[in-house]
């Protein structure tokens, strides 16, 4: 009951209803509730880094690499889950970047060292440490440069899930050349410092697509799985590391083009 003067008793807690139409309710409360999964995908993703080399020192190199392919996964799902759940924000940028150097840098560089690099001395033990450290670089960079529609560099999911792949495919092979590892190590760690520009397929929506720039890597893709099906996880991976530079110099070329053609226009 009210007083005359129109006041609440006191002493009596007053509780309202809060109504959902419209889903009002579920925004303002459901989504924070919700906050916590993308981060409990990111620790999925480093957990699975951490197992990786454990089974690496074990000597279960492809165990360890599909793990990797593992923490690709659950890093994928922890972006997607965010914005879903409009719970995206600077914790949850900065802890998905301290899993990553572990899931996509230590881990892949121990694997590769452990399973040929180690034959090359204190040469694979550096070749151990540049990887992870190409890969913190990157990450850094990334923290704080603002660009839309593309990545600068290559990222370090990519480059350590396909170093992974590599050691994967040469393990079922029956041989992993140490030489040819520790060229691919070091041409992606160069790819992830560089300032080549790759696409985000995520933020292309809408984009225009060239098909001259597009048509070499997709017939490329095509004639290889063609001749080997079993190519399906590495293929798209070794696409994507050189897409970057493919597109760069493509557009390089065209600008020169351009630029010579309006200097003989005049």
């Amino acid at each position: 009951m009210e007083g005359a003067g129109g006041g609440r008793r006191p002493g009596r807690r007053q509780w309202r209803i809060r109504g959902i139409r419209g889903g009002k309710w579920f925004r303002e409360r459901g989504l924070k509730g919700l906050s916590m999964i993308p981060h409990i995908f990111t620790l999925v993703n480093l957990a699975l880094g951490v197992f990786s080399i454990v089974y690496t020192v074990r000597g279960e190199y492809e165990r360890a690499a599909l793990l990797v392919a593992g923490s690709l996964l659950a890093d994928g799902l922890d972006g997607r889950i965010a914005r879903l759940v409009r719970a995206a924000g600077e914790f949850g940028k900065e802890l998905d970047s301290l899993a990553d150097v572990v899931s996509f840098g230590v881990a892949p560089a121990v694997l590769a060292y452990f399973a040929a690099l180690e034959e090359l001395g204190p040469y694979g033990l550096a070749l151990l440490a540049v990887f992870p450290i190409c890969g913190a670089l990157r990450l850094a960079r990334f923290n704080i440069v603002r660009v839309s529609g593309y990545f600068v560099g290559l990222p370090i999911t990519a480059a350590g899930t396909l170093l992974a792949g590599l050691v994967y495919y040469g393990e079922r092979a029956g041989y992993t050349d140490p030489r040819f590892l520790q060229g691919a190590l070091l041409v992606l760690a160069y790819l992830m410092v560089s300032t080549i520009p790759y696409p985000d397929f995520k933020k292309l929506r809408g984009a225009r697509f060239r098909v001259l720039e597009w048509a070499g890597p997709v017939v490329l893709v095509l004639v290889a799985l063609r001749r080997d099906p079993s190519s399906l996880i590495l293929l798209p991976l070794v696409t994507y590391a050189f897409l970057g530079p493919y597109l760069y110099l493509l557009r390089r070329a065209g600008e020169k083009v351009a630029a010579l053609r309006t200097a003989g226009g005049r």
